[in-house]
């Protein structure tokens, strides 16, 4: 073979060669273009999953300010068995809370000051009477005393309800003074002072239940249980509440409450128009006025003992 013929196969070597090359170089290429694309596709994947993680934010800022400001009640004051008092309605109408009664307006308006300030921190307590009903107490920030009283229900579950509804509805800045109210809606009376005769061999019961709770209770000459006081931070002032409630009954400062469940409750008030004892609760307003007669038959002449 001739010089030429070599010269041409070397050649032809060469194209080869270089088209090896380019072929390779594509090759490299197609590859960068796909991980290019892959990468692409990875990023379209993750952005909806980003989407939704700020849609989920999103729900729930939206879902506190709603449950701060959104679907709102209203505050009612009027007057009421010779004092004034509040109620909070939800958006439906229905009545929520129903506040203790006030000695005035302005003590009604400090007294929904207290109220929020005593949702807000969530103090609820969930109470079953003897007999089988059971309402929400709601105490003042510090846990110091009793400032509302839910509605009375037949289940713990619907009165546990109840507290999840005036948490929905207690902010709110729309409160109505009224003059009165329909008599329909009129749940406490003044009762009428009464004679009754005195008994020995009652008592005032001091007890202490857990490490910080003090109650009073005043007790038949048969061991009967006629009244409860609220909770006490402590000995002393459980002590102190004693004589209160004496000369409250001996007042006979009385009311009957009726709630919305048609269940009478007696409710004793200082002179100055505290309220310092909510009685049970009983189907008949003739067993609630009998109650009354018996927490003042022994009350009076009751020595305190502690136990």
């Amino acid at each position: 073979m001739g010089l030429f013929g070599r010269s041409k196969k070397k050649k032809e070597a060469e194209k080869r060669k270089l088209k090896e090359i380019k072929k390779l170089k594509q090759i490299k290429l197609s590859k960068l273009a796909d991980e290019k694309r892959l990468k692409e596709e990875i990023a379209k994947l993750k952005k909806p999953a980003e989407k939704k993680s700020n849609s989920k934010k999103t729900v729930k800022t939206s879902s506190k300010k709603t449950s701060k400001n959104g679907p709102c009640g209203k505050y009612e004051i009027y007057p009421e068995a010779g004092l004034s008092k509040y109620r909070l309605r939800a958006s439906n109408g229905e009545i929520l809370v129903v506040s203790f009664g006030y000695a005035s307006k302005n003590g009604v308006k400090n007294g929904i000051e207290t109220f929020i300030k005593a949702v807000e921190t969530s103090n609820f307590e969930i109470i079953t009477d003897k007999a089988g009903f059971s309402h929400f107490d709601l105490f003042e920030a510090r846990w110091a005393r009793v400032i509302a009283i839910g509605e009375f229900y037949k289940t713990i579950k619907l009165a546990e309800s109840a507290v999840e509804s005036v948490k929905k509805f207690y902010k709110c800045d729309k409160v109505l003074n009224l003059d009165k109210i329909a008599e329909s809606e009129i749940r406490e009376v003044v009762v009428r002072k009464q004679k009754v005769e005195k008994k020995i061999n009652g008592k005032y019961q001091l007890s202490k239940e857990g490490s910080k709770a003090f109650f009073v209770k005043l007790l038949a000459s048969n061991g009967q249980v006629l009244l409860v006081s609220q909770k006490y931070a402590s000995k002393q002032s459980a002590l102190k509440a004693i004589e209160s409630i004496k000369n409250a009954i001996e007042n006979q400062n009385f009311t009957i409450y009726k709630d919305k469940q048609n269940r009478y409750q007696y409710n004793l008030y200082t002179d100055n128009k505290q309220l310092i004892v909510s009685g049970e609760t009983y189907p008949q307003k003739t067993n609630c006025l009998s109650s009354i007669q018996s927490v003042i038959r022994f009350s009076d002449l009751a020595k305190a003992v502690e136990i």
